[in-house]
């Protein structure tokens, strides 16, 4: 199952401008200016970076409530355990290597987000930047962790800069990418268990190109990602995912038993409202049945889907895909009375339209197929 949480406030450090803020700027920058290269027809002596900081703040005290009333287990790297994804969708991406890195770091002081944008003239300084964690002012500078890309630290609190963060082996996540889609689903669930458990505060995820990375001379590209003020659906995001399955009952249920067949919603409605759980029921039935004499209908007909059969949730306009097929968080389950799969309506954001995915995967000695159905559909609303 799935429960999805979406970030509070986020914001670009920018290197190059070390004390402007774009705390609601709706674009989150990952780039190196690298030393020799042009800006603005410009060219640069020093290398510059951007790393951002993202915070979830208040939705991790809900995650932390639902663990302890049952709604979600425990949050670690094991079977039947929580796992959990920082997930964000590239806006654009340009000049990329053909393989690069990613990591995220959880920030080790309190920050605040500052309403600044990018084009801001004059710049607006409240809010976080590279050089401090709330305003200007000298005595607010980031003062653990951190390192300038330059490689070098001369004392003073401006020359440290963008941002502090915690290191060591369960503190840091990171996602490699080889010629690929460049959006970033990196699993952070070392880090939001250390903050659940309390061993650290909770002042988000920092997320950077790796240190050897920042200062070499390679030109490494530029990648932007929706931050939170981007009116998208693309909003940074936390996704928890666990396997909820039981199958109970399923061996007093039939499997589908025909070449093609055709799975249906029974209790589908065409809108819920983000305060409800739902189980849909699924049926099953086939696509050409036999003909002969029943005293009831083949949709009364209690068969389920082969337990290899998964979800998808995608939103019907963009076609971003919210839940994605998962072997575990996002299987359909059985019980007595058929197939069924349950979502929080919570998880997606209202006013949007959804479409449910099925894929049905058989490997017996009768059938070895992979079939996909996704002519279902479903709004939520406030």
């Amino acid at each position: 199952m799935y429960r999805i949480f979406y970030a509070e406030k986020d914001t670009t450090l920018y290197e190059k401008y070390p004390k402007q803020n774009t705390g609601i700027d709706q674009i989150l920058e990952l780039t190196k200016i690298a030393s020799g290269s042009k800006l603005n027809g410009i060219i640069q002596t020093n290398q510059y970076n951007t790393r951002f900081l993202i915070d979830f703040g208040s939705q991790i005290t809900t995650l932390s409530s639902s663990i302890a009333s049952g709604d979600i287990p425990k949050v670690t790297n094991h079977a039947k355990s929580a796992s959990v994804y920082l997930s964000l969708k590239a806006a654009d991406a340009s000049d990329l290597l053909q393989e690069y890195t990613i990591k995220a770091f959880p920030v080790s002081e309190s920050w605040t987000n500052g309403n600044g944008n990018f084009a801001d003239e004059p710049i607006q300084k409240y809010g976080a930047s590279w050089y401090y964690k709330t305003s200007d002012d000298a005595a607010d500078g980031w003062t653990t962790g951190s390192v300038p890309s330059s490689g070098t630290v001369q004392g003073t609190t401006e020359t440290l800069g963008g941002g502090s963060w915690i290191t060591g082996s369960s503190y840091e996540a990171s996602q490699s990418f080889k010629n690929e889609v460049p959006d970033i689903r990196m699993n952070v669930t070392d880090i939001v268990a250390n903050w659940l458990s309390g061993s650290i505060s909770n002042y988000g995820f920092i997320v950077k190109r790796p240190y050897s990375d920042e200062i070499s001379g390679q030109v490494l590209g530029n990648l932007k990602f929706f931050g939170r003020e981007s009116h998208t659906i693309f909003v940074p995001r936390l996704e928890v995912a666990w396997d909820n399955t039981s199958n109970v009952g399923s061996s007093s249920v039939s499997e589908i038993n025909s070449e093609t067949y055709i799975p249906y919603f029974k209790n589908i409605k065409s809108e819920y409202r983000t305060s409800e759980i739902t189980k849909f029921r699924i049926g099953v039935r086939p696509e050409f049945p036999s003909r002969t004499f029943r005293t009831s209908s083949f949709y009364l007909t209690a068969e389920r889907l082969p337990t290899s059969s998964y979800y998808s949730i995608i939103d019907s306009v963009t076609d971003e895909t919210i839940i994605p097929f998962d072997t575990t968080a996002s299987k359909v389950d059985c019980d007595s009375n058929g197939s069924f799969m349950k979502l929080r309506m919570d998880s997606f954001m209202p006013e949007r339209y959804y479409k449910i995915m099925l894929k049905i995967t058989r490997a017996t000695s009768s059938y070895d197929d992979t079939q996909t159905f996704d002519d279902f559909y479903f709004k939520v609303v406030k």
